[in-house]
């Protein structure tokens, strides 16, 4: 079983996870079957399916799913006029231009609710394994994480520590790849020092991914990335604060200190790792048209 048959089981339980479009109330409904299953590269399902090493039943695809859900709760939330103010997004009107700001919102809140309902209701996965999963996602959710990421995000305060840059990082980007790495470690059943191993592997693949959307946001080529770009001109980002000779730093200590965590973890011959060297040729590409 290969990535490309991984993302296609993916692509198809997605849709299995919402109501019919034609169930009332039916416009909702519609948006968050725009939202979620616009094309998209489903990095974080296809990682917990990965670091789960391709325990791959029904149940396994549900949860994995979990973390893609979130990602488009989030996504809907950042695109709103009050937030980020884009237009586009994967290719297409976001969604609240393609509905409305209200329904946007309202879409954004069941994903989240959604979320829940599908850890919960996987009947082939343990109860503590449940409550931890769950637990976990509260904090990634909240105002430690992906909550906290965007407002300090919005207020854009001076930050003078490459580390306080960092941890804002985290908080966007970070802290949900970890969450679904996490997961994927947790349904294999991995014992705590692997799990550790693989959290900062995470931590390390999101500051990499950080990068590259930054990197990507600098670009002018909005075809290359389906979505409004220089939407960052105005905030303090490592790109900004630092020389391109830092910023190649920060790659390969990121790209060294997660090939070391995947060691670490019992990954580094797994087609988790092959996969995530896929995605550095990505990362070490957009920084090469940079100059970086």
């Amino acid at each position: 079983m290969d990535v490309v048959h991984l993302k296609s089981m993916i692509n198809a339980t997605l849709p299995e996870l919402l109501p019919a479009q034609e169930t009332s109330p039916t416009h909702l409904h519609q948006a968050m079957h725009y939202a979620l299953l616009a094309p998209g590269k489903r990095l974080r399902p296809l990682l917990t399916l990965l670091a789960a090493n391709m325990v791959t039943d029904s149940h396994t695809y549900r949860m994995a799913c979990v973390s893609e859900l979130v990602h488009t709760a989030s996504l809907i939330l950042d695109d709103l006029p009050c937030m980020d103010d884009a237009t586009m997004r994967r290719d297409r009107p976001c969604t609240h231009v393609r509905f409305s700001e209200s329904t946007a919102i309202l879409a954004s809140t069941n994903f989240l609710n959604l979320a829940y309902g599908v850890i919960a209701n996987c009947p082939n996965v343990d109860a503590s394994t449940k409550v931890a999963v769950s637990a976990h996602l509260c904090h990634v959710i909240g105002s430690m994480g992906l909550v906290g990421g965007q407002i300090a995000d919005l207020q854009n305060q001076p930050v003078g520590a490459k580390s306080a840059i960092e941890q804002l990082y985290h908080q966007k980007t970070g802290c949900l790849f970890e969450f679904a790495v996490v997961t994927g470690a947790r349904l294999r059943g991995l014992d705590a020092e692997a799990i550790d191993a693989l959290t900062r592997f995470a931590r390390a693949f999101g500051l990499l991914f950080q990068l590259y959307d930054d990197m990507l946001d600098h670009s002018t080529f909005a075809q290359e990335t389906g979505k409004d770009v220089q939407q960052d001109a105005a905030k303090i980002t490592l790109l900004s604060l630092y020389t391109p000779e830092e910023v190649r730093g920060a790659l390969n200590n990121a790209q060294a200190l997660a090939r070391e965590q995947l060691r670490r973890a019992g990954h580094d011959e797994s087609l988790l790792a092959a996969f995530v060297e896929q995605q550095f040729v990505a990362f070490d590409g957009a920084a090469q048209r940079l100059g970086v």
